[in-house]
């Protein structure tokens, strides 16, 4: 039986954005994302500064999946950011880092979510689903 939250999630696509500075490592998530029924990539961005710019001139995603450490504005400073200029978007944090400290900060700062990069897609499939049920509530 499908929960309430994941009909929605299905009915309303979610509209993506990616954000980290390896563009392979971006272009791949984007093609495993892409591929997933009720997940649109929207755009993709390079840092956070690129980002903020994308969603300045009009792009919406309801959801960032972003990489914690990138040059220019960095996966922590931009979620503080987002929180305050875009507070409907819900943000899941990517990053090669597992250390629980860094994970609470980020949590505290207003992501919706954290996963280190390997994880498997599934679970990013659900983590990305579950922060826009989160957004629609």
């Amino acid at each position: 039986m499908t929960s309430p939250s994941a009909s929605a999630a299905a009915a309303v696509p979610v509209r993506l954005a990616i954000v980290d500075d390896h563009i392979l490592f971006r272009k791949g998530l984007r093609a495993l994302l892409s591929g997933y029924a009720g997940i649109e990539v929207v755009c993709e961005a390079g840092n956070g500064q690129e980002l903020l710019e994308l969603l300045d001139q009009g792009s919406r995603p309801n959801v960032i999946l972003m990489d914690m450490q990138m040059p220019i504005l960095d996966g922590l400073q931009t979620t503080r950011l987002l929180r305050t200029q875009f507070p409907n978007v819900r943000v899941v944090i990517i990053s090669m880092h597992d250390d629980p400290s860094l994970v609470t900060t980020v949590l505290a700062e207003g992501a919706h979510s954290y996963l280190v990069k390997n994880t498997s897609p599934e679970e990013m499939r659900s983590a990305v689903l579950a922060a826009a049920a989160a957004g629609q509530r």
